[in-house]
């Protein structure tokens, strides 16, 4: 197995083991706790590091110092407990009477670390060291090489282990730490290859390797969010500094010194006087916002947009009465029927006067209709001198002849309904009928806006007697079948 194939093995392992460990950090810290919901433990980081040390090994062949160095990946699982991803690659080398050897190892090891010191609960925040025993399980690849004496031949294979180990570090920032780390190695499962790190054999023991290393640690993570790993951190830290809040918080005081019903702890106005109208917040009610309290206000609820005197009444100006508006408007109206040359326009006027509609086959005036009869007989009352043209129409389900019949009594009804409702003298109403003809709508059939009377301002207009009727009996029929 080549160095790069290790590598890449190791790269796939760590990336497994840190999404592991993710989620048991995750799930340890969103854990609500029972009965409340309360969590004191805080997000915390992760740690890195890199190590590099001597190379020791218990074998049959005398050990010669060697350098090996690493990676690790740590996470904590709580305040005591952590796990660690650790990666080796080195050499053992040995050398005396019986031969020599040089081995190349390497190594990958989960490891689960016990932090021995932060179970001591004090007024300390974080912890200036950490000190902690560990044991781990993983998988090594050695090949032995320039072997001389009693050589066995040895190439890579992966062989399993697990091993012991304890360190300490020592903080010197929150994001930086150095530490010391002493662990030794058994070959498991191994048979007879678990003998062979020197690549000699010997029937009564097995090889163990040991690694003693320096380390540099280096926390990540945003610092504004998150803690230091777990392992630095006094595991009462959280619940102290949250007794510590409590206690700083304000004594809940129930008293409410003016008696306005709102107590001193939220009145802004705790001196208010006596038996006066306050708001939720304690201050003298101002209901319509003059600067003046109700309680001194002669107007409380004065129109706003005014100056208010020292009484708040509020100085509104005189305006004209309402006769005096109705007078202008009248005035108004009666300049826009006279033209240039001082005679009565049609162009002026026609555009305010209603129309009036009926049901079908009917000439009688509807009651909603009244209103803009009203409306009509107000601007004829309002010009003395105005005459009205009032024209019925039909629509097309009749006869032509009946059509006539019909569009002339609604004009007559609506005439009828000014005279006798509303007063208007019979003279100034000129009566009139256009039949079917005139359709507002281009209907063949029933039109509701088609059936109508019109008004328009007279000029030389005559008034249209009725239509001559022939026979006896109701008059009535339709288009198709004469009446």
């Amino acid at each position: 197995m080549t160095t790069l194939n290790f590598l890449r093995a190791s790269v796939a392992c760590l990336l497994m083991i840190v999404g592991s460990m993710s989620l048991i950090a995750q799930d340890a810290a969103t854990t609500p706790a029972s009965g409340g919901g309360y969590v004191a433990t805080p997000p915390d980081m992760w740690e890195v590091g890199i190590h590099a040390g001597p190379m020791l090994g218990f074998t049959d062949i005398q050990y010669t110092p060697s350098i090996g160095g690493g990676f690790h990946v740590r996470r904590a699982l709580d305040y005591v407990f952590s796990l660690r991803f650790d990666g080796l690659y080195g050499t053992y080398q040995g050398s005396d009477n019986d031969g020599s050897h040089t081995t190349n190892y390497m190594s990958g090891t989960l490891q689960l670390l016990m932090s021995v010191n932060n179970l001591k609960w004090n007024g300390v925040s974080n912890r200036r060291s950490n000190l902690y025993i560990y044991f781990g399980a993983g998988s090594n690849f050695f090949k032995v090489s320039n072997v001389t004496g009693r050589a066995i031949t040895v190439d890579y294979r992966p062989v399993y282990h697990i091993e012991a180990g304890a360190g300490a570090s020592v903080r010197i920032t929150d994001r930086f730490n150095i530490g010391a780390d002493l662990k030794s190695t058994i070959f498991v499962g191994a048979g007879a290859r678990g003998d062979l790190l020197d690549g000699y054999r010997d029937a009564e023991d097995y090889d163990i390797p040991i690694y003693g290393s320096i380390r540099m640690n280096f926390n990540i993570g945003d610092k504004e969010k998150k803690a230091e790993p777990l392992y630095w951190v006094n595991p009462l830290d959280v619940v102290l500094n949250d007794i510590s809040e409590l206690k700083e918080r304000p004594k809940f005081d129930l008293a409410d010194s003016d008696g306005d019903g709102v107590l001193d702890v939220v009145d802004e106005e705790p001196n208010t006087p006596p038996n006066v109208p306050v708001d939720t917040k304690g201050r003298t009610l101002d209901s319509d916002g003059d600067g003046i309290a109700d309680y001194m206000d002669q107007e409380p609820f004065s129109p706003p947009g005014y100056n208010v005197d020292q009484n708040g009444v509020a100085q509104v100006p005189d305006y004209v009465t309402r006769d005096e508006v109705k007078q202008l408007v009248a005035d108004e109206v009666s300049k826009n029927f006279t033209d240039a040359r001082g005679r009565k326009s049609r162009a002026l006027a026609n555009w305010f006067l209603p129309m009036v509609h009926f049901d079908i086959d009917s000439y009688k005036v509807r009651e909603e209709d009244y209103e803009a009869l009203a409306a009509v007989a107000q601007v004829m009352r309002a010009n003395p001198d105005l005459r009205i043209v009032v024209t019925g129409y039909a629509d097309k389900t009749g006869s032509e002849v009946y059509n006539n019949i019909l569009s002339y009594r609604r004009a007559k009804a609506v005439v009828d309904v000014l005279v006798n409702q509303f007063g208007i003298p019979r003279e100034r109403l000129i009566l009139r009928y256009g039949g079917e003809n005139n359709a507002l709508v281009p209907a063949t059939g029933s039109s509701f806006m088609n059936r109508r009377v019109e008004f328009t301002v007279a000029t030389d207009e005559t008034e249209m007697a009725m239509p001559n009727v022939s026979g006896k009996g109701r008059f009535s029929g339709s288009r198709d079948s004469g009446y």
